[in-house]
């Protein structure tokens, strides 16, 4: 079975707790304005992955690992794939997982109405990202958006969020750089002053 994914980036510090593993999906129903990954939201773009290969490479370098943590796009909008790699990469590893969804929880029971979701993943964070309430505190878009964690298949709500006041950098085989976060407010005109003030001048897509 195959998987629509956009990016998968390893090491990084800052979307859920420990050292992960970021799989970014690619297409999104939601298209939140305001988004930071708008480049994701065109099912036609990405790569088709093959789920059975992708957790196995991740089952090799699971002990230097926490955690995977899914993003997008939408994880939720290839909902098959998704509960397919979750199931799959519980059975053969100890990774948790950890997934960023536009949807509410509420949405997400009342879609799905087996509830796959709720047996294979450790963490939720939940709702659509609003810009008018953006939360600066690096773990989440937004202050509507909730963090849950399933234990026994029950979703109990966090109180507190993750914390992380850092970005992961990776750089890809064809030279790119690529920064693993959610930004804080005037995080990108702080980099990009930055770096032009040593005389490196770059552009966010």
């Amino acid at each position: 079975m195959y998987w629509k994914i956009n990016n998968i980036r390893f090491p990084i510090y800052n979307l859920g707790p420990g050292k992960r593993v970021g799989i970014w999906v690619q297409g999104c129903s939601k298209k939140c304005p305001g988004c930071i990954n708008p480049t994701l939201w065109d099912y036609g773009m990405g790569q088709k992955v093959n789920i059975e290969l992708l957790v196995r490479m991740l089952s090799y370098i699971q002990e230097d690992y926490q955690g995977v943590t899914v993003s997008g796009g939408e994880p939720f909008d290839q909902y098959e794939s998704l509960i397919v790699f979750c199931a799959f990469l519980k059975k053969i590893t100890n990774l948790d997982i950890y997934i960023f969804t536009g949807y509410t929880l509420e949405e997400l029971y009342e879609k799905f109405h087996k509830n796959l979701f709720a047996k294979y993943i450790d963490f939720l964070m939940d709702g659509r990202y609003i810009a008018e309430k953006h939360d600066n505190n690096n773990t989440r878009g937004s202050l509507n958006q909730n963090l849950y964690k399933f234990i026994n298949e029950r979703p109990i709500l966090q109180k507190e969020c993750f914390k992380s006041g850092q970005w992961s950098i990776n750089i890809s085989h064809d030279n790119k750089i690529y920064m693993s976060g959610i930004p804080k407010k005037f995080d990108f005109l702080r980099i990009k002053s930055q770096l032009k003030s040593v005389g490196i001048s770059v552009e966010f897509e």
